[in-house]
């Protein structure tokens, strides 16, 4: 499905393979292969989003994105280690 991302954002850089070479970086195994490959597919969006605000966001906007990322990675955090500890106290017991 070709949704003409490359037209429309002409301003974004195009780094796949750097993106593709960082994960590479975290995980060489074959067998994580998936986790490579939607790694790469993350880190094509952030830095995405990141050139968008790069180049037409204003301060106050900046400002509301950063609070929202800050709450979503809160958020992210607290289940992740909410589930862990669960984890932890069900293997114990």
């Amino acid at each position: 499905m070709d949704l003409g991302l490359v037209e429309k954002l002409s301003y974004a850089r195009d780094r796949l393979m750097e993106n593709f070479f960082w994960t590479i970086g975290q995980l060489y195994e074959p067998q994580f292969s998936n986790f490579r490959e939607g790694i790469t597919r993350v880190n094509c969006l952030i830095t995405t989003i990141d050139d968008t605000y790069d180049i037409y966001g204003s301060i106050d906007e900046l400002v509301l994105f950063t609070d929202a990322v800050n709450r979503l990675l809160f958020l992210l955090f607290f289940f992740f280690f909410h589930s862990l500890v669960i984890s932890n106290i069900q293997l114990t017991i």
